[in-house]
């Protein structure tokens, strides 16, 4: 097929196909699609409208018919409005909202099950028929080891002191809980399972003891009634 309008200007920069294509950066590719650019040095920009415009930049640009620029160093964009699918698979498979791979109200899916739904909500794998080796949970128990769980404020070394955080260190809940892969990561899964179980010590332990205080309440009312039982008993006495 031949290549129209299509241009690449930069030392060791190309452009496979497709039309209005400009590769000007250095070591900068546009494989093909329409009005893409890769203009930032080892730069790439595929789809229609991606514009890579920073150094070290690659932009892929879905068929939407709108430009979608990195004007940053070394970043990575990607447009999908049908949705972005990521897994590991040993077979042929077909990717489409149709196929149930990429459900219809998720942005993100994967093999796992999880997926960041539409609405921007991350939603863990949780269907029973994935789990095995079920053991029935102490909430009481759990209730105790999370008062015990050191809780504190602090800031990823990545990120400026001002963007603080709170929690426990993965070290710390692993010691509580013997819970996850390592002791250097808290799954969600993990984090949640826990409230969920302290929650149900909590009710538990409240209930325990509204009945400790029903029952003495009863106690008191029956001291009560045995007391003006006797108090009428010496009235009769005295009037005698």
């Amino acid at each position: 097929l031949p290549i129209y309008e299509n241009s690449a200007s930069g030392d060791w920069a190309a452009v496979g196909g497709g039309l209005f294509n400009i590769s000007d950066g250095e070591y900068a590719t546009v494989p093909g699609g329409e009005s893409n650019s890769a203009q930032g040095d080892f730069s790439l920009a595929s789809g229609r409208h991606a514009k890579a415009n920073g150094h070290g930049s690659f932009v892929w640009g879905d068929s939407t018919e709108a430009d979608i620029i990195a004007d940053g160093t070394d970043v990575f964009l990607a447009r999908a409005n049908g949705g972005f699918w990521f897994g590991a698979v040993t077979s042929t498979v077909t990717i489409s909202r149709t196929a149930d791979l990429v459900d219809a109200g998720a942005f993100i899916s994967t093999t796992t099950g999880a997926k960041l739904t539409t609405g921007g909500a991350w939603t863990n794998a949780s269907d029973r028929n994935l789990k095995e080796n079920f053991d029935v949970v102490d909430g009481e128990d759990i209730l105790a080891n999370l008062a015990e769980l050191p809780v504190y404020v602090w800031n990823y070394k990545a990120e400026a002191p001002t963007v603080r955080h709170v929690g426990p260190t993965a070290q710390d809940f692993y010691a509580a809980f013997k819970l996850g892969q390592d002791d250097r990561h808290i799954s969600t899964v993990d984090a949640e399972g826990v409230t969920f179980a302290a929650i149900q010590g909590l009710y538990q332990v409240l209930q325990e003891k509204d009945a400790k205080i029903s029952a003495q309440q009863q106690q008191i009312a029956n001291l009560e009634t045995r007391l003006e039982a006797l108090e009428r008993l010496v009235q009769e006495l005295d009037q005698k």
